[in-house]
């Protein structure tokens, strides 16, 4: 296949008036066009980089500003992902995008127009892995995962980036999209899955981080199997402490320990912090409660999102509520039904009956919330037929399945957020 020039890309593109496709039908049939203009097959992407970047710039950049696609025209940025292409790196990506963003004119000029130009960065980064994945052959994908259309994919991916109002979110996101399927990028071999676990790590700690605004110094280091930060914590007016953090992937050893202690005495920081996402072994918790190591630590995820927030109060609430309300001991099983409307008719063609052979109506919000394209749902009945009594028992599940992965040192569940609409109308 002959290489697509980039400028022809973007001057097609940016020939699309602004404003002109809200409507996602008419934005996805101008994409299929464009792609097939470009001889690339919408739900078929060529397997070479040059392909790849091609399809995700048109993909991702119908309706979007010239300065936005501009940004991924620019050499620094290409040569980035080509690199992360062949390396299978996504960190690659991050380090060379926020580098850039940083430090170059253009990255300016879109936040002049009042754009996040690191959201932009980040949704097309998620579009260009989505696309990569696509390009395996069916030996390479994983067992039981049969590929949809993916145009409905790329669809989904991109509206849920955009329905994120944070770039802490979007990290998060684009760290769970990582995590769906590695390697993400299709030259990786197996020996890489260690290290996209390590990228999924760093990008959910950084996301933390970032939410509780510590600075990030420039030291950074990536290995296949760890990456090293230098945090500035702040501890009181003007005064921080600078902290040495380590994230691996699998788990944590005293091994470990010593090799952070030693990139603390290294960089000269007040404390180092060891983090991994599940487990910790029985040495290294005892070696950090040692005298000579009282400067360091080491946290599962959840342990270290445990050092600041706090629910233990609203659960403790939540449960109080629970057992007021004796929901917990006298709940009786619902059953629900659920219409099904024909997508194209929007017509009504049938109801669906869930009862005991489905887990009742908490069998169905559980497969609802399993579902990577679920979108809202609401729960409707008349006055008296226990939605809130149903909300209050699916809460009281969801609270005893995480306390037991909290006391288990288990990967938590969804968190169970009751809102009483009464108390919400109150509050604004």
């Amino acid at each position: 296949m002959m290489p697509i020039s980039l400028d022809l890309v973007i001057s097609i593109l940016t020939a699309i008036p602004l404003g002109t496709l809200k409507d996602k039908l008419q934005r996805n049939e101008t994409v299929i066009k464009l792609l097939r203009k470009f001889n690339l097959e919408p739900d078929a992407p060529p397997a070479d980089f040059s392909g790849i970047y091609v399809y995700t710039l048109v993909e991702y950049g119908a309706g979007k500003p010239k300065q936005i696609l501009q940004l991924f025209r620019q050499q620094e940025i290409e040569q980035a992902f080509h690199k992360a292409f062949d390396c299978d790196s996504p960190a690659i990506l991050i380090k060379a995008g926020e580098d850039y963003l940083n430090e170059s004119a253009l990255g300016q000029e879109i936040r002049d127009l009042g754009i996040d130009p690191r959201r932009e960065f980040m949704a097309f980064a998620a579009v260009f892995m989505e696309v990569a994945k696509r390009t395996r052959t069916p030996g390479d994908v994983m067992m039981g995962n049969a590929i949809a259309s993916l145009q409905k994919r790329l669809s989904m991916v991109m509206d849920r980036i955009e329905r994120l109002p944070t770039i802490e979110g979007i990290r998060t996101e684009f760290a769970r999209l990582e995590a769906e399927d590695y390697p993400a990028l299709p030259t990786a071999a197996s020996t890489n899955i260690q290290k996209s676990k390590v990228f999924i790590l760093s990008q959910q700690v950084r996301g933390w981080f970032e939410t509780l605004s510590y600075r990030f110094e420039k030291y950074e280091i990536w290995e296949d199997n760890y990456f090293e930060w230098i945090i500035d914590v702040p501890v009181r007016r003007k005064k921080y402490d600078r902290i040495l953090v380590r994230g691996i992937a699998g788990e944590a050893g005293l091994r470990d320990i010593l090799a952070l202690r030693e990139s603390v005495e290294k960089q000269r920081t007040d404390e180092g912090w060891l983090v991994t996402a599940r487990r910790i072994s029985r040495a290294a918790r005892d070696e950090v409660e040692k005298a000579e190591n009282r400067n360091l630590a080491c946290y599962t995820f959840d342990e270290l999102l445990d050092q600041d927030a706090d629910f233990t109060a609203y659960l403790d609430w939540l449960e109080t509520e629970i057992k007021t309300r004796q929901i917990d001991t006298k709940y009786v099983p619902l059953a629900c039904t659920k219409d099904e409307i024909d997508p194209d008719t929007q017509c009504k063609i049938g109801v669906s009956h869930y009862d005991d052979r489905d887990g009742w109506i908490e069998g169905y919000i559980d497969l609802w919330l399993d579902d990577p394209a679920k979108e809202h749902i609401s729960v409707l009945g008349e006055f008296g037929t226990g939605k809130t009594w149903f909300a209050m028992h699916y809460a009281w599940l969801a609270l005893q399945r995480y306390r037991d992965a909290q006391n288990r040192g288990l990967e938590r569940p969804r968190l169970p957020l009751v809102i009483p609409l009464r108390d919400y109308a109150k509050a604004v």
